[in-house]
Order: C-alpha cells, then sequence, then structure tokens
C-alpha cells in the first residue's frame, strides 16, 4: 500500500480533475474543493445528507496520490456517478481542512454520511476503498 507523508513541498504534477462549485445534483464527477466554506457547503446540503461523499485528502506532489488519481475519477464518472460524490482536497492549499481532519498519511480517504465522518483509509489500496464504498453507500 503507497503512501505520503503530508509536507508543504510542490511539484509541476497535475491530477486531472473535474472542478464544479455548485451544489451537486446526483450526475456530478470529481469536485475539487478550493475553500473550507465549499467543503462545509458541500457536507451540510440537505440534498446530499443520505449520499456518501469521499473525500480525497491529496498533494500534487504525492506518486501514490496521482496512481489512485484516474481510478477515483473513473468511478466517478462510471461506477458511482449517481450514488457517490467525491471530492478531492489539496492539503498544501486547504491546511485548515487538513489540521481539522489530522491528514498526516497521503492519500487519506474521508467517507462522510449525513455531515458526519464514517469511516477513514489511507494508501492506494483501490480494492479496500472500493469495498468500503460499497458498504456504505
Amino acid at each position: 500500500m503507497g503512501s505520503c507523508f503530508s509536507s508543504n513541498e510542490s511539484s509541476s504534477s497535475v491530477i486531472p480533475i473535474t472542478h464544479e462549485n455548485s451544489s451537486l445534483p446526483l450526475n456530478h464527477k470529481i469536485h475539487e474543493i478550493t475553500t473550507e466554506d465549499e467543503f462545509n457547503r458541500l457536507l451540510n446540503d440537505i440534498q446530499n445528507m443520505n449520499v456518501l461523499i469521499v473525500g480525497d485528502f491529496y498533494a500534487i506532489w504525492c506518486v501514490p496520490c496521482l496512481q489512485i488519481a484516474p481510478i477515483l475519477s473513473k468511478w466517478a464518472l462510471n461506477d458511482y456517478k449517481t450514488n457517490v460524490i467525491f471530492m478531492k482536497i489539496n492539503v498544501d492549499k486547504n491546511d485548515d481542512l487538513a489540521n481539522r481532519f489530522s491528514i498526516n498519511v497521503l492519500p487519506t480517504f474521508v467517507l462522510f454520511k449525513q455531515g458526519k465522518e464514517i469511516s477513514r483509509l489511507t494508501g492506494t489500496d483501490s480494492t479496500n476503498l472500493r469495498r468500503e464504498i460499497e458498504k456504505l453507500k
């Protein structure tokens, strides 16, 4: 299982994601979170209360984060496009959220339902992440 320790380093690597700032109907992609307010709105939106939300805490310099990103994109566009919300939280740009959720290892996946954390996984084991999503969606 690959993982990185959180750091303030930066790199020129880019993770392919789709950014949407609006409230989500259930035909969404991956939402890049840019502020804590945006995170809170998405998490606490009444439309999302019974929907599983997967928060991917990552950094652009983290190789394991880059390795799992295409899998998450595929899931968001195909397997879970109508029943799971995916959001990416860059820990270097959202240090308040990283601190709030005590993110020390990357990638860290925090799963939410009804506005509350219900599960957490670290590393790039997509089989375990899929199993957890299936169990909780």
